[in-house]
């Protein structure tokens, strides 16, 4: 994420970051000649840019909101005005009385031009206004991440350890309370610093790494660079420092909120990973799989229709209701009439031939059992056939007997009178 201080922020900012989103857009879309146009810059370095977009880097826009007396006073707008990512909250000055400038005199307790003021103010009393400015900043502001805790020792003035460890657990209850993340700074590290004084920085920001973790509370790395060549230097400390504690995650702002990046993708992590996601059902137009990768899963899958094969159950043709009834049904339709067989079908009726010799065993048993009742039934229907033989006989001829002769039928007209009236009547 690139941020920077409000002193330097005007009303034009907010233009110029809307530019710089706009060029990020267009490089991650590969339109490299359009991304350098909009940013001001070479082709050759929108080609970088547009590279690491498509590999999966992402960019973030920040801004550091401090206790600047030089920043605008509706500094805060033109903040909002920006919409960034983030905000990472800081401070830089603390109020005291100047020996010869009197009292309310802003402090940049941090730069080096204004190392005197230490002997007259002393370490302890300025990381006690620091803390005290920081804390009332993250309670009544708005923030995301808490930018570099260690400052005040920037010129090696360092309280003692005890003192500092309970404004470190003050810090870190605040953070967890509020959601906030912290940064581990880097600056340090790779400006002209005398080793002691790194070695002291490493073993604080190592003690803050543990409890942090402890607390669950995010962590951000930062260079705090000022230019481009100091991007990401230090950083390779700061993550044997994370190794050390078994820190895996780091925080990434992304519009607005604090998502939590995996450093490496350990077993823990993927085993995670795989039980949270859900396979997508093939064929799906949500899937977002090609044609191609479509195809080959369809085809890795099984088939689905009426010629799939179906997977076999425990159930027989003899527990199955009706099951030699069918069988037998379908072989004398069979004989009157042979359909026609695709040739997708092939496979699975080969595949299912163990299936139907199994009902052709039970089918072959039945008659058997059929066999034995058959004598007792034709006899019964021999006697019934012969009494509906008889039967009839005798009530056809007490019909005729009775019948009443028929009643003589008027005689038809003839049609040659009906037309002969007809044409009478026309002509009258």
């Amino acid at each position: 994420m690139v941020s920077d201080h409000t002193n330097y922020l005007t009303f034009e900012d907010p233009a110029a970051v809307n530019l710089v989103r706009r060029a990020l857009k267009l490089a991650e879309a590969g339109d490299l000649y359009g991304a350098a146009e909009t940013a001001g810059v070479d082709v050759a370095h929108a080609a970088v840019v547009s590279e690491g977009l498509r590999k999966g880097m992402r960019f973030s826009i920040g801004a550091e909101v401090d206790n600047d007396p030089r920043a605008r006073p509706d500094a805060q707008n033109i903040v909002d005005a920006m919409r960034p990512d983030a905000i990472i909250r800081s401070v830089h000055f603390i109020t005291i009385e100047h020996p010869e400038k009197g009292p309310d005199y802003q402090w940049a307790f941090d730069r080096s031009d204004f190392a005197s003021l230490f002997d007259h103010v002393g370490t302890d009393r300025t990381w006690q206004l620091y803390v005290a400015a920081l804390f009332d900043a993250l309670e009544k502001l708005p923030a995301h991440i808490v930018g570099h805790f260690y400052v005040p020792a920037t010129l090696g003035r360092w309280p003692a350890v005890a003192t500092l460890e309970k404004y470190e657990n003050h810090l870190l209850d605040l953070c967890a309370r509020r959601g906030l993340a912290v940064e581990i700074n880097s600056r340090f590290l790779y400006r002209d610093y005398p080793e002691d004084q790194k070695r002291k920085y490493l073993d604080a920001n190592r003690r803050l790494i543990r409890k942090a973790k402890a607390k669950g509370v995010g962590i951000a790395v930062g260079a705090d660079a000022h230019s481009p060549k100091d991007q990401g230097a230090g950083f390779a400390q700061i993550l044997r420092l994370l190794d050390e504690a078994r820190v895996n995650e780091l925080v990434f702002p992304i519009a607005g909120r604090l998502a939590r990046v995996a450093l490496r993708a350990t077993k823990e992590h993927l085993e995670r990973r795989t039980a949270v996601a859900i396979a997508p059902a093939v064929g799906s137009s949500i899937t977002g799989f090609g044609r191609a990768e479509l195809a080959e899963l369809e085809t890795q899958s099984p088939r689905r229709g009426r010629r799939a094969q179906r997977p076999t159950t425990g159930r027989t043709a003899k527990s199955r209701p009706g099951g030699p009834k069918r069988t037998a049904a379908k072989k004398s339709a069979g004989k009157t009439k042979a359909r026609p067989q695709k040739v997708g079908a092939r496979k699975a009726t080969r595949k299912a031939a163990p299936k139907r010799a199994a009902r052709r065993t039970t089918a072959a048993r039945r008659p058997a059992k059929k066999t034995a009742r058959k004598p007792a039934r034709t006899a019964r229907h021999a006697k019934k056939s012969a009494v509906r033989k008889v039967m009839p006989k005798k009530k056809a001829t007490a019909k005729k007997v009775l019948r009443k002769p028929a009643k003589p039928s008027r005689p038809a007209k003839r049609p040659a009178a009906k037309k002969a009236a007809k044409k009478t009547a026309r002509r009258r």
